[in-house]
């Protein structure tokens, strides 16, 4: 039986109704392709819930596109140190992938809830801070100086502008600081504290799990070259 393509009555509804719809048959066939391949990735899976990959495994709540590079530039010599535990946590300690990794998680209730990595340490670091400003002094913020210098620094946890302002004096003369959300305007200060430092940027924009919209996962460095070439590496 030949297909019949929406009269231009339907397709004037739709677009004035909900423009993100599907107009055509082949909008629709494509649009479903991308939602398989989305729960292949195990985006579905992490609507509202910590975030997962498609064998339900922990993610990092990070875009796709930040996490798929990360998993390809870390190796096995690499010391992380963590501002906000949880998946990313269990996946950056998954063996192989790091060294060590550190994490510190101000929230009492999700800390008793994780477990530790078996390649480091997941600290309760009490922070009475705002979620992104806050003081340098505060023993969360500080604690980035214990066991430092660190090779990667990710910020995703509380204090995040007063943690971009301190943790560049913390890496080593290779190390980055992953920043998420700098999509988001709230972000700014931090990546302009970052970049007052005189790292520079590598913006990774893409869905992350479980979120319906284009995110984006930044990563400041001095130095990509050391993870960009191979025979760059110590």
């Amino acid at each position: 039986m030949p297909r019949r393509p929406l009269t231009a009555r339907a397709r004037g509804l739709l677009a004035r109704t909900a423009p993100g719809i599907p107009r055509s048959r082949h909008e629709m066939r494509t649009s479903l392709q991308a939602l398989a391949t989305l729960r292949r990735e195990g985006w579905q899976s992490s609507v509202g819930k910590p975030p997962v990959d498609g064998a339900g495994a922990p993610m990092p709540w990070l875009s796709y596109s930040a996490v798929r590079w990360l998993d390809v530039v870390l190796d096995p010599s690499v010391r992380m140190f963590e501002y906000g535990a949880g998946s990313s946590t269990a996946w950056f300690a998954r063996p192989g992938r790091l060294r060590e990794i550190v994490s510190v998680e101000h929230d009492a209730s999700w800390h008793a809830q994780l477990t530790p990595p078996s390649n480091g340490e997941l600290r309760y670091v009490p922070c009475t801070d705002g979620w992104w400003e806050g003081s340098e002094d505060s023993p969360y913020v500080r604690s980035i100086a214990d066991g430092g210098p660190w090779d990667v620094v990710l910020i995703d946890g509380a204090s995040r502008t007063v943690c971009a302002r301190v943790a560049p004096h913390h890496l080593t003369p290779h190390g980055l600081v992953v920043l998420d959300d700098t999509d988001l305007a709230t972000t700014d200060p931090a990546a302009k504290e970052l970049a007052a430092h005189g790292l520079g940027r590598l913006d990774f924009w893409g869905f992350k799990p479980g979120v319906d919209r284009l995110t984006c996962t930044s990563v400041f460095g001095r130095d990509f070259n050391h993870w960009l070439l191979p025979r760059g590496r110590a």
